[in-house]
């Protein structure tokens, strides 16, 4: 086999021999010049793990409130509630509940993120809410929060990571979302959300989900003021996480958008970032089963091309009215919908198997519905 850069010859034996990469070794990924070389062995790593498939899900994406205290740099979704009250919103349980089902209910999904609201991020909302969820579309797989507001409630109603994660599982939780994951590092990530939940406590809520049989994602924003040793760490992190606690379904690169937020002077990445960054973290994720390529942040195009870069889901179409406000905000040039055969579409023309799942990777007949519309 040719390389262009001899680097990838020795990375390449040590993927195929399931050895764990190191940092220079994620270093040498991001640097080499051998790109097509680089999304070979992405490439068939990806297919060692999920072979010929690429998973997509219907779901339902809600933001459901934007008010929040954390004051993340990078953030333009957040509203200060007495600074800019004519930017506030704040969904009641009543309009989550229909939100997601105005659209119909055949979907296996619902993706639910909001903001550190005091008046919204608590038990006494969400538990109910969610058992209804559970009563009236028992199939839907509820992908609720992220570490940060689990942190949030946890100390808002004195409990303890085992004990807010119980009580969250007994009311159906069965995903939480990757996001709050940011940087690890600490001199980054004290720099643009120092009053978000610490790299520790991110991964100890994440670990204590996965003691209790609930699964995550995972995720890492880049393409602002980190350095590239700060993303491989970031990925080294997430590895060691994964060995101590298994439950992470996937890792999602986020790609940053500048669009009004105090970063903005960081600008945009490019195509070439996104796709190496793809390949990477196939290769430095071992012991993950998959890379996400969210059309979302980074667009339909270069998602289908990270098919071929070690991605092997395109995440879900939303519902037709769905409004996802945390990108758009931050100036994403992606719509709000895709139709599922618009994925099937771009996933078959580039070369694999569409394959329909929930938030857990099981798999459903494209033209799955629930039993109840069945038997409407």
């Amino acid at each position: 086999m040719a390389y262009l850069d001899s680097a990838l010859a020795d990375i390449e034996r040590k993927v195929d021999s399931g050895i764990p990469l190191s940092m220079e070794d994620g270093l040498a990924l991001y640097r080499t010049p051998d790109l097509h070389s680089l999304g070979r062995i992405a490439r068939r790593q990806k297919e060692r793990k999920s072979g010929k498939k690429v998973f997509y899900v219907l779901n339902r994406y809600i933001n459901s409130t934007n008010v929040c205290f954390a004051g993340c740099t990078f953030c333009s979704f957040a509203a200060d509630e007495f600074k800019e009250p004519e930017r506030v919103f704040r969904m009641t349980a009543d309009q989550v509940f229909a939100k997601a089902t105005e659209t119909g209910t055949n979907f296996n999904q619902l993706h639910i993120v909001g903001g550190h609201d005091p008046r919204q991020l608590s038990l006494d909302y969400w538990l109910p809410l969610m058992r209804r969820f559970k009563s009236e579309l028992p199939y839907v797989q509820l992908s609720l929060f992220t570490a940060a507001e689990i942190e949030y409630m946890a100390k808002r109603h004195r409990l303890s990571f085992p004990q807010i994660v119980a009580a969250l599982k007994e009311a159906g939780l069965q995903n939480v979302n990757g996001g709050a994951a940011e940087i690890f590092a600490d001199r980054t990530r004290s720099k643009i959300c120092p009053n978000k939940v610490s790299t520790e406590n991110w991964l100890a809520i994440h670990e204590e989900l996965h003691r209790q049989g609930i699964a995550s994602n995972a995720t890492m924003l880049y393409g602002h003021i980190e350095s590239l040793e700060e993303r491989v760490d970031h990925l080294i992190r997430l590895r060691e996480s994964q060995e101590r606690s298994p439950g992470y379904n996937a890792f999602i690169p986020l790609a940053f958008h500048p669009d009004g937020n105090e970063l903005s002077y960081c600008g945009w990445t490019t195509g070439l970032d996104d796709i190496r960054t793809f390949a990477v973290a196939r290769l430095m994720l071992n012991n993950f089963d998959h890379i996400k390529a969210y059309w979302m942040i980074q667009g339909l195009k270069v998602c289908q091309v990270a098919l071929h870069f070690g991605a092997d889901d395109m995440d879900g179409t939303h519902g037709l009215t769905d409004e996802e406000m945390i990108y758009h905000a931050a100036g994403t040039h992606s719509g709000q919908y895709v139709d599922d055969r618009e994925f099937r579409r771009l996933i078959e023309e580039a070369g694999y198997v569409p394959v329909r799942r929930n938030s857990t990777y099981q798999e459903f007949a494209w033209d799955w519905t629930p039993r109840e519309l069945v038997e409407a």
